[in-house]
């Protein structure tokens, strides 16, 4: 039996049921994900938003790019306890009250297990570590993507920008195209928030359901 998920109904709330999270998918029943983006700056001061590309073995959105690092929320857990996302993807462990909480979105979607029905706990994370200190999960995350905030822009506008991807101990300029994102994520919305939060403004939540 996989990992189990509380089942919730329309509102949000638990119903007192739990099931396999391949189960929920399957039957399409609303479900909990702790979500995290991660922003910073680089050496020269560049403010950049962190994205991590799927491993080609995901059961879903194999190899597209993706929320910095997020995962399903067990079975009576809270939102928070979704950090061990963050040590288990990336190898950060940083204190829960650095996380700022941008709210929950609620998503449906059609996949190719089912229905994927999800309300995602949306938090932002601002950390400077370059992104080759990152330990990778290699059954979860081929690589980061440093985009730049103003590169973001382009990519939401133009649908296509330059960016630099971090793998095997090498980073590469490359090009991301809008196409690469697995879609219903809010990047626009994140993006806006990263740049209040690197320019030392207060970040409210973006996301209500």
């Amino acid at each position: 039996m996989g990992e189990l998920v509380d089942v919730l109904d329309a509102r949000g709330d638990r119903t007192g049921l739990a099931v396999p999270k391949e189960e929920a998918h399957r039957r399409g029943l609303w479900h909990r994900c702790f979500h995290c983006w991660v922003c910073g700056r680089d050496a020269a001061g560049e403010p950049y938003l962190l994205l991590q590309r799927r491993a080609a073995g995901k059961d879903t959105w194999p190899g597209y790019l993706d929320v910095t690092a997020a995962g399903h929320l067990r079975s009576g857990e809270e939102p928070l306890d979704g950090l061990r996302e963050l040590e288990e993807e990336l190898g950060l462990r940083p204190d829960p009250s650095r996380l700022i909480p941008l709210g929950t979105r609620r998503i449906e979607q059609e996949i190719p297990q089912g229905c994927d029905r999800e309300l995602h706990y949306v938090f932002l994370l601002v950390d400077h570590t370059p992104p080759l200190r990152f330990r990778l999960q290699r059954e979860e995350v081929a690589s980061l993507v440093a985009l730049s905030l103003s590169e973001a822009g382009r990519l939401l506008r133009k649908g296509e920008a330059r960016a630099v991807e971090y793998a095997d101990g090498r980073a590469t300029p490359a090009r991301v195209r809008l196409a690469e994102l697995v879609p219903d994520k809010g990047v626009g919305e994140v993006v806006a928030a990263a740049r209040r939060a690197l320019g030392g403004e207060r970040v409210g939540r973006i996301f209500l359901f």
